[in-house]
């Protein structure tokens, strides 16, 4: 009887534990049709907040992206443009996983035709992939969120790949 109640309690925790995953997506290519440029900027944001945890939704707690909060530190060659879209698009995102209300420090933010933009971002200064990937509209406004890299490397390698500014 100890046996049977031990397997049941056990099989409980296996299926608490893998039910916790938030689950992982790569980049569906027509969501970045539309990008007309990449560019990395510093973002300056002393209010960003780390969540305690991914679960449940927390999307109304997300921070706008205020534009005159971010300066343009490099511009990525318009020849480079499809070569970073492809290598982005075959990064493992985590979805909906809500490490921060809002990105900051240093940034890639793609640009779409309507005036919208991507924000890309990880905690590369504490070495961690939790970060914050996420669309705005022209004015700042939360449109949606992607998740985070569920990799460090995926952020460092498209910073220190593609622009001149490098991450240590």
């Amino acid at each position: 009887m100890k046996r049977m109640i031990s397997l049941v309690l056990l099989i409980i925790v296996f299926v608490l534990l893998s039910a916790c995953d938030p689950g992982s997506f790569s980049i569906d290519k027509e969501s970045l049709n539309n990008v007309v440029n990449i560019e990395l900027v510093q973002y300056a944001n002393p209010n960003q907040k780390h969540f305690s945890s991914w679960v449940p939704d927390q999307f109304d707690k997300l921070m706008p992206f205020v534009p005159a909060n971010a300066t343009v530190l490099e511009s990525l060659p318009s020849e480079k443009t499809t070569e970073f879209l492809d290598s982005f698009s075959n990064t493992d995102i985590l979805h909906t996983y809500y490490a921060y209300n809002s990105p900051k420090d240093v940034c890639i933010r793609l640009n779409y035709e309507n005036g919208n933009f991507l924000i890309i971002w990880a905690n590369y200064a504490e070495t961690s992939y939790a970060g914050y990937i996420g669309e705005y509209t022209s004015d700042g406004t939360v449109l949606s969120f992607w998740g985070s890299f569920s990799s460090l490397n995926y952020y460092t390698d498209l910073v220190n790949q593609y622009f001149n500014y490098s991450l240590k």
